[in-house]
Formats: structure tokens, C-alpha cells, sequence
């Protein structure tokens, strides 16, 4: 029946054809985004509504946790970790004795030569500051021991006091020095 009508009849059968297609599809994807839409909403309502639920039980064990036994516990617990915090530093500064005073004697080796006083005290940088006094038998054994302070590589800047020098028997000295923390 098309063939029968004019061409120009056609054509405009055509476009209201290509129209109506148009609209139908435009019509279905208005419909299925307007569908998307409400869907992805009531996913999102839902969300909400789960993470509120969620709140409400954490609050709620949070209330039922929170009793006088629990803080107690609570609070042991913060006491311990900070004595065990104050453990691990007092350990990484602790002052190794027994290396000190085999460094000391190593380097005294003169059984003339009495120590009578040893303090150490952690340097900031993490070396140690010592202060060693005693009695020489002969300034000569002094000397000697000052000599080997100077030549040992692990004693840093070794100072003995003026009055050290005074005697030539019986000599009492103080000596100041520093220890690298690499060799405590």
C-alpha cells in the first residue's frame, strides 16, 4: 500500500515512523534510568540503615563493656605498658660496666697504678663521660698510664687534672675522658 502513495507521502510516513521510534526508545531509556535511579537509592536507603544498626550494637557492647572490672583492667594494662616502656629505654641506655672498667684496666696495666673512684655518665650522643680517680705509686707509672690512655683508639679526649702532677710518690690523679657509644 506505501508503493501506491505519492513520494512525498512516503517520506512523511517514513519520519513519523523514525518519530515514533524515537520516542519509544527515548521512552525506554528515560524509564530504565528512572528505574536505575530508584534502585541504586533504595541500595544507598539500605547502606544507611545498616551502618545505623551497626552504631547502635557497637554503642550498645561499648556500654555493656565499659563496667568497673573492664576499666580496672584497662588501666593495669596502661600501667604495665608504660613500666615496660621505661624497661626497653632504661635497657637501649644502659651503661655497660663491665665493658668501662675492662677498657680502663686493659689500658692501666701497671699493678703500681690504684683506682679509688670511678663514675660514668650517658652523654646526649649516646657516649659515655668517665671520671676515674686513684693513686700512683710513682709519677713515672702515671706517666706510663697516661701514655697508653693517648695511644688506646677507644678513649677520647683524656684530660688529667694539674694536681695530678704535683707528687712524684703516692700521686693522685683524676682523669676525665670520654667513651664512644660505639665501644661501650
Amino acid at each position: 500500500m506505501i508503493n501506491l502513495l505519492p513520494q512525498e507521502e512516503k517520506q512523511g510516513m517514513i519520519a513519523k515512523s523514525r518519530e515514533k521510534l524515537s520516542i519509544i526508545w527515548g521512552i525506554v531509556i528515560f524509564v530504565a534510568l528512572i528505574c536505575l535511579t530508584l534502585i541504586l537509592l533504595s541500595i544507598r536507603f539500605y547502606i544507611l540503615a545498616e551502618t545505623d544498626y551497626q552504631k547502635n550494637i557497637l554503642s550498645q557492647i561499648e556500654k555493656d563493656v565499659q563496667t568497673a572490672d573492664f576499666k580496672k583492667f584497662n588501666s593495669i594494662i596502661q600501667k604495665n605498658n608504660l613500666i615496660l616502656t621505661q624497661i626497653d629505654s632504661f635497657y637501649k641506655n644502659e651503661i655497660y660496666f663491665s665493658k668501662v672498667s675492662k677498657i680502663i684496666t686493659d689500658v692501666s696495666g701497671s699493678k703500681a697504678l690504684h683506682i679509688t673512684g670511678l663514675s660514668l655518665n650517658r652523654k646526649i650522643s649516646g657516649g659515655i663521660q668517665a671520671s676515674v680517680s686513684g693513686i700512683s705509686d710513682t709519677r713515672d707509672d702515671l706517666l706510663a698510664f697516661k701514655k697508653n690512655i693517648n695511644e688506646d683508639g677507644r678513649i677520647v679526649n683524656p684530660y688529667f687534672s694539674p694536681g695530678s702532677w704535683v707528687s712524684s710518690k703516692n700521686a693522685q690523679f683524676t682523669l676525665t675522658f670520654e667513651i664512644d657509644k660505639n665501644d661501650k
